[in-house]
This record gives structure tokens, sequence and C-alpha cells, in this order.
């Protein structure tokens, strides 16, 4: 039993046992529930100041002060859980109130025609944030229902993955994901864990594959080591050129750069793994895929549809690069696109019009792009409405993978740490 599925089994059970004990002893899995966030922030707190002074980032002082004010927050109100929780409550539905409003702005500015699911989804949220005077009973029982939903929906994709010929039909299932937080460092947790296995010597179970075709399409699911890289992204690549989407342009970010025009870049897919490895410290995982011939043109369609949508686009050094002659990588090391450049010779494009003009971290993030171009060639990748992580795909690929009648015929794992798992490629 692979590590993965064992997780699985006893996350099946946890979801459960949290599901009856908030169902028939609400306050006092409340009460449990506050004094455990409360530890986390106290640790975490604690982490992030040595971190921020051991390592000298200043983005810790700031994540180190925010989990202390929380502990004390929840210490010092330890006698009024409803009150806090119901906080909680408001400041949850509020946010995620707020990702379908700005994603209807997004829609109506693209003119997309979910704007209405989007504005109607975020009427939804508001409603629960202008009515929330939750009793703590009414709190954990929603608790308790949306823990028994988790276990339920583990327990069927243990067992529709079980068969080969039901995988099939579980990849329209409509995807409901763990917190969103779990799922997306969830790559970082088993990568740490492949890094560690094989620096003992010790077999993993990546690496591997179901069929000696070589795949047609590469899925790549990046993940970090610290920070913002711990959320990760994601690409794909076909005859060795890899297709990413995201926030590149800085000097055009909005709300704390979680917001900016949609960038596309190409790229040798082995230069920019290995990049991405040695340089970025994004360790990434890659899932070969067999397609069809109608899948194949599809996919042709689908890159003469991006060229059509977009223009070339250039990061700050290649702009300085043409308006001087030279250009010196120790300017611009602080973006992001510039060292891609520099080190890969990427191709940018922004997008002009339609959806992904606007990219969003909250809603036309890297994994919703990635699934929709895969899904117009007819792949079938389930997607979630909202906050979509790479993590929440990592696990669907890799459930995929186990089902000896899906298209997933591979899987690798790749780490400056483990140098034998690069690619041999011309520095």
């Amino acid at each position: 039993m692979t590590t993965i599925r064992k997780a699985e089994i006893f996350s099946i059970l946890l979801f459960l046992f949290l599901s009856l004990a908030c169902l028939f002893y609400p306050s006092s899995t409340a009460m449990v529930l506050i004094r455990m966030t409360a530890l986390i922030g106290l640790a975490s707190g604690l982490l992030f100041f040595f971190d921020a002074f051991h390592k000298k980032r200043s983005l810790d002082l700031v994540a180190s002060i925010v989990c202390l004010l929380y502990f004390g927050w929840a210490l010092l109100w330890w006698k009024r859980d409803a009150d806090i929780l119901r906080t909680l409550f408001i400041v949850y539905y509020a946010i995620i109130a707020a990702v379908f409003y700005i994603q209807t702005i997004l829609d109506l500015k693209d003119h997309s025609s979910d704007w209405k699911a989007e504005l109607l989804l975020a009427f939804f949220y508001t409603c629960f944030v202008v009515f929330s005077s939750y009793r703590l009973a009414t709190i954990s029982h929603l608790l308790a229902l949306y823990f028994f939903i988790q276990a339920c929906q583990m327990g069927l994709e243990l067992y529709f993955f079980s068969s080969p010929y039901n995988a099939r039909y579980y990849s329209f299932r409509d995807w409901i994901m763990l917190p969103a937080w779990f799922v997306s460092v969830f790559p970082s947790f088993v990568m740490g864990h492949l890094v560690e296995k094989k620096m003992h010597d010790e077999n993993t179970h990546f690496d591997a594959k179901k069929s000696e075709d070589k795949p047609d399409l590469i899925v790549w699911i990046h993940t970090g080591e610290y920070g913002t890289t711990l959320y990760g992204h994601m690409t794909f690549s076909r005859d060795s050129i890899m297709y990413s989407y995201g926030d590149y342009d800085v000097a055009k970010m909005k709300w704390f750069k979680t917001m900016g025009p949609g960038i596309f870049f190409s790229v040798n897919d082995q230069i920019y793994a290995n990049n991405c490895c040695i340089v970025e410290h994004c360790p990434l995982f890659a899932y070969g895929i067999k397609l069809t011939d109608e899948q194949k043109q599809k996919f042709e369609a689908m890159k003469d549809s991006i060229l059509s949508q977009t223009i070339r686009w250039h990061c700050p050094m290649q702009e300085a690069y043409f308006k001087t002659g030279h250009a010196s990588l120790a300017d611009f090391e602080k973006d992001y696109a510039s060292r891609l450049w520099d080190r890969t010779c990427a191709i940018f494009r922004m997008y002009t019009k339609g959806q992904w003009a606007w990219y969003s971290l909250l809603g036309n993030n890297c994994s919703n792009y990635s699934s929709a171009m895969l899904n117009e060639i007819g792949l079938h990748i389930p997607v979630s409405k909202g906050i979509v992580s790479p993590g929440e795909f990592f696990e669907y690929f890799e459930q995929a993978y186990q089902d000896p009648d899906s298209c997933v015929i591979s899987k690798s794992w790749h780490s400056a740490k483990v140098p034998s798992t690069l690619f041999d490629t011309i520095d």
C-alpha cells in the first residue's frame, strides 16, 4: 500500500471521527478546535520568528506577528468560543464572497458568460456574512456536515479508482477538495518524504511507468521548500515545449500581487525543469499522458487559439537589453520573468482578449488555466469552483496513474537535492 493511500485511509477515519464529535459533542469539539488552532498559531509564530532573524526574512517577521496575535486573541477570548467561531465564520465567508465578486468583475471585463453564476455564488456567501448570528451548536453541526462530506468524497474516490472501469466516470464528478492550505502544501510533504527516502537509498513509489509507450503530453506539478513556493505551480508540455501561465508583469500587479495581466510563456521543458529545481528551489512531479490522434489535433488547435489571443511581451531585462544593447541579471535578480528569460530563453506572450486576459490568484490562476487548456483537448480533468491549487491536481493525477485503464502512463519526480532526478541538458 502506497504512502498516499495510507494517508487517504487515515484521512477518511479522521474526518468521520471529527464529524461524529461535532455532531454529538458540539460545544466541547468547538473548544478543542479553538485550542488546537491557537497552539498551531503559537508554534507557527515562534517558528516564523526564529526564521525571520536566522534567515533574515522580513516577511517571516510579519507572519510571526500575525500568528502570535491570533494566539493571543484566542487565549484572551477563551471563555467566548461562540464569538470566536462566529467571527472566524464571518471572515471565512467574506473572503469567499470577495473571491467570487472579483471573478465576476473579471468575467464581465472579458465578456465571459460565467459572470452570472459567479455573481450568484458571491451573493449566496454574502448572505452568510450578513445573517451570521450562528449559535455554537449550529456552527459545530455545519462542521460535522463538512467533515462527513469529506469522508464520503475520499471514500468514493478510493472505491472508484479501485476499478479501472469506474475511473472514467469518476473523472466527471464535482471535486470537493480538502481545506485549501493542506491541499496546496501536500505535494511539498510528499517531495520531502521522497528526498529523505532517496538519501537513505530506499525505494520510492515514484519514477514508474505502466506502459512502454512514450507520453504524448506531460503535466508538471511544481512544489516548493519555503514560503509562497509551497503552494506550487502547474504547467504542461508536449514535444519538449513547456507551456505556462501566470502573473509575471510586476509593474502592473494589483491587490497585493494577486491580480495582473495574464502572461503566457513557452520554453524547453527539460531546461525549464532543471532551472526550477536548481535555481528556483521548486521540485517537480511529472505525469506522462497518452493522447489519441483526435486529442493531438485538438492540442494544435488549442495552441493556435493561444497565439490568436496573445501578443509578444518582453520582461524588464529584455526591455533594458533592447534599449541599451546590454543588461545584467544582477540588476533584475528579483524579477522572476527576467531570471527565467536569462537562464532559459523563455518566450513570453500577453493575453489581450478572452477569459485569460487577467490573471487572478483566486480565480484565473495557473491551475485553472492548465486544466482548462487540457480539457479543451478532451482529458476531462475535474475542476473545482473558487480557489484551486496545484496540490489538488497532484492528488488527481497520482490516483489516475494507479488506474490501469487511465491515460496517465508514467510519473516521475525531480529535485536538485537528488541530482540523479535532473535532466542531462547543456548548461
